[in-house]
């Protein structure tokens, strides 16, 4: 599936809206990308149009420290629910640090700059919904 479709998958939000139809994305067809150049993560989105964005976010494990995701930031508030972990987020504006177990959330509010980390031996696996149109 290409990238283009980022901001309107699996249909347009406005058009989804007008029609109330309910849509279903099986695992198999979630929208797939490896984001990051220097820190690579695969992220698999549900869900991504105007209003919220819902996927599944995947942190390898592996190399010389710890592996983390790319530095990031978004328009709207965001909540992560770790399936596994445990996840570690850093926010560089407050220069703190967030250790989040399995089955914990962590919600972050629009605009503020993280990381995630992985420090265990097998990779972090967490579902998160961000909302940049609310």
């Amino acid at each position: 599936m290409s990238l283009e479709k980022l901001g309107t998958y699996p249909v347009d939000g406005a058009q989804a809206r007008k029609r109330g139809d309910l849509v279903k994305v099986a695992k198999s067809d979630r929208l797939n990308m490896v984001s990051g150049r220097d820190h690579p993560v695969l992220i698999q989105f549900c869900v991504s149009n105007d209003y919220m964005h819902v996927g599944e976010l995947t942190i390898p494990v592996g190399g010389v420290g710890p592996r983390a995701s790319e530095p990031d930031s978004h328009e709207g508030d965001a909540v992560f629910y770790v399936l596994q972990g445990p996840a570690t987020f850093y926010l560089a504006d407050t220069d703190e640090t967030f250790h989040i177990r399995d089955g914990e959330s962590f919600f972050l509010p629009g605009g503020i700059s993280y990381q995630c980390l992985n420090y265990g031996s097998n990779p972090i696996r967490m579902v998160f919904t961000i909302a940049p149109g609310l």
